[in-house]
């Protein structure tokens, strides 16, 4: 072939016009599975699951695999998908079952390159670690070949198109990949999943820019639309349509783990485990390890595991799909890289719909280098923008007086306007609110001792220092506790003038500014509209009222059910002394598992009347707070990735502990090592 070729029709039947062992290097990205329908009947993707998917797609390349040349190269990009499902989802490892199942059928794999993407599509997921890298399965038909490693790692941005059709990949990477070849005159490039033409305008390129190398490429394209773009990037005018055949192809059979291998517990804390294996043997022995009863049995619902592994092969990034079937779900496969070379690690949990596992995402947040340093004191908060986010409606106020600050002049207690009356609201530092609304403990009704393990709505709860059984009835309720120094805090302020929360008259309150004497009485009313705080409205920066504390919602359920039960009242009775509407949200208070939900604080007087339950108790569902949002960078840094460059193995663990330990050995592991930090790829 002396020139580019464009064939249109359906991958099968375009490849099997082309002739065996012709092609020298395949580059593609074909469409990821359930990701976009693009509109044409039995395309590929659409699959009802993934193991169709993955069938369909290892006999296509198996028909590929004839037309390469015997020293010949296919490079393959495909992204990964989460198994949609309530609760929590899992991460399918498609691209890795692919490997395997291709393998299986004949191919040899002789590397996965990691492809990290340092300008990747944000994320706005707080349960995990956002997706940062794709994988390119290298794949060739004999042992001799022409690739050339030069390492696992690349990094290059995605490149944006003018096309409603983003690029799978940029044409840096088209690049990369054939860099990582031997090329000779006349050698042919096929991309069997064409999309807007990339491989084609590489390969032009390379022939165009005075190099002896005289190459063509080969692309296959079924839809319409995508076949201008290639002829406009290209200006290749030879297509030829191909009729369509059917072929033969079925879902893949999925493997499970040998038998013999033994299984490895690790139950070192109850809370999460974070181990690194050298090798394959004992990364999978302790795959196996996670189906034992004292494993489960040891470790809390909530728990939050990280397994990784060092000399890896591609039996531990395919079988680690299994634990789904073991009752955990994979919610990210992190990258661990020196540049050079990479190996995984798997973050899971419990597929619990109990309980939601810890994850502190605000704990490793990336610093800027070049990080906006807030000068308080400089900045007025007059008339910012307050969402309430608290109640079952939202609603819109602003700030119309700063009554209080922080050491570093943030504020702390502000007057805030609504819709006809107003409130004093107290306010969460942006640096600090991580921690406070993290920051309950609970203790022993007996020994009064703190208490390791939260309420557990399927197992026995004891003290593990005294023994005593708790959760059972409303004597054995913990005594639920908020943090020393925030509890004093709000004390403090509620001895004084005003009372945190409290809703005020408007009109009231603009007529006891001018009567009094106090500190406040020089605050001028507001200029609606001009104020430094309309314009920092304008920036994308306000503020949203929500509960202070995040409560675990079995817990809550279970202290309402040791109440209700007490006084021997049926659920359908206070859904009866409740306002129209209340039926189904009472169920949910009592249920212990994702399907309930917490009292909103406007119904937690409602409760406590009701029930007779000691303000102590539930009064950390009434507390609400301010806290600050921005859609510029934030003071606490950007949420970090699943790519992460260290050769630090030891610091790498300790990092990962922070994303599920309670805030006091939190505290304890910041104060003993310092600052740590997510390392941002250079």
């Amino acid at each position: 072939m002396t020139r580019d070729l464009i064939l249109n029709g359906d991958v099968y039947a375009c490849l099997n016009q082309l002739e065996n062992n012709s092609i020298s290097v395949a580059i593609t990205s074909p469409p990821y599975w359930k990701q976009r329908d693009y509109g044409y009947e039995e395309q590929i993707g659409q699959e009802k699951t993934p193991e169709e998917y993955i069938g369909r797609l290892v006999a296509v390349y198996n028909k590929l695999r004839d037309k390469l040349t015997e020293d010949g190269l296919f490079f393959l990009n495909v992204g990964d998908k989460y198994l949609n499902r309530y609760g929590k989802s899992h991460l399918l490892q498609i691209p890795y079952r692919l490997a395997y199942n291709m393998v299986k059928d004949g191919w040899i794999l002789l590397d996965i390159i990691m492809w990290y993407k340092p300008n990747h599509m944000p994320s706005s997921v707080k349960d995990r670690l956002a997706n940062t890298f794709e994988p390119i399965l290298v794949f060739a038909k004999n042992q001799n070949n022409i690739y050339k490693n030069k390492g696992s790692v690349v990094k290059i941005p995605l490149q944006p198109t003018p096309w409603k059709h983003t690029a799978a990949y940029p044409e840096r990477l088209v690049e990369e990949m054939l860099m990582r070849t031997e090329l000779k005159n006349g050698n042919l490039v096929l991309d069997p999943f064409a999309g807007t033409g990339t491989t084609a305008v590489v390969v032009k390129n390379i022939r165009n820019n005075l190099t002896p190398i005289k190459i063509n490429s080969v692309m296959i394209e079924k839809g319409e639309e995508f076949l201008k773009i290639i002829k406009q990037r290209t200006g290749i005018k030879k297509i030829e349509k191909i009729d369509h055949i059917d072929y033969k192809w079925k879902a893949v059979t999925e493997s499970s783990l040998n038998n013999n291998i033994n299984p490895l517990l690790i139950n070192n804390d109850n809370r999460g485990e974070v181990v690194i294996f050298e090798d394959s043997e004992k990364f999978q022995s302790a795959l196996k390890g996670l189906n034992e009863d004292s494993f489960k049995s040891y470790h809390r619902d909530d728990a939050l595991y990280f397994f990784g592994v060092k000399k890896w092969n591609l039996d531990d990034l395919y079988f680690i799909h299994k634990i789904f079937d073991s009752g955990y779900v994979l919610r990210n496969m992190i990258v661990s890289s020196d540049g050079y070379n990479w190996y995984p690690i798997f973050m899971f949990a419990s597929n619990s719909t109990r309980v939601a596992y810890k994850f502190y995402l605000d704990r490793v947040r990336i610093k800027p280098k070049t990080a906006e340093k807030r000068e308080w004191s400089k900045e007025s908060f007059i008339d910012t923008k307050v969402r309430d986010i608290s109640g079952k409606k939202s609603k819109e106020g602003r700030i119309i007086d700063v009554l209080s600050y922080y050491d570093d002049k943030f504020p702390k207690i502000v007057a805030v306007q609504w819709n006809g009356y107003g409130s004093i609201e107290f306010v969460l530092h942006p640096e600090e609110d991580e921690f406070l609304m993290e920051s309950l403990s609970f203790l022993c009704p007996k020994c009064n001792r703190p208490l390791e393990d939260p309420y557990d709505p399927m197992a026995e709860n004891k003290c593990r220092n005294c023994g005593t059984l708790l959760f059972t009835e409303k004597s054995n309720l913990p005594i639920m506790k908020e943090p020393e120094n925030l509890a004093n805090s709000i004390k403090e302020l509620e001895c004084g003038d005003y009372i945190v929360g409290q809703v005020i008259d408007f009109e009231e309150y603009e007529e006891s500014k001018k009567q009094t004497s106090s500190k406040f009485t020089d605050l001028d009313r507001i200029n609606w509209g001009a104020s430094p705080g309309a314009r920092k409205v304008m920036l994308g920066e306000y503020f949203t009222k929500m509960r202070l504390y995040r409560v675990d919602q079995p817990t809550i359920a279970q202290y309402l059910t040791s109440y209700r039960e007490s006084k021997n009242i049926k659920i359908s009775e206070i859904v009866e002394n409740l306002p129209e509407g209340y039926h189904h949200t009472v169920g949910h208070w009592f249920r212990k598992d994702f399907g309930g939900s917490i009292p909103i604080p406007e119904d937690v007087e409602k409760i406590k009347e009701m029930l007779e339950i000691d303000g102590s108790v539930l009064k950390v569902l009434e507390r609400t707070a301010l806290k600050f949002q921005t859609v510029k960078s934030s003071i606490k840094g950007r949420n970090p990735g699943d790519f992460i460059e260290t050769d630090d193995c030891e610091s790498l663990e300790t990092i990962l502990k922070l994303l599920y330990l309670p805030p006091n050995e939190y505290l304890r592991v910041i104060e003993s090592y310092g600052d740590l930090e997510w390392k941002k790829p250079k």
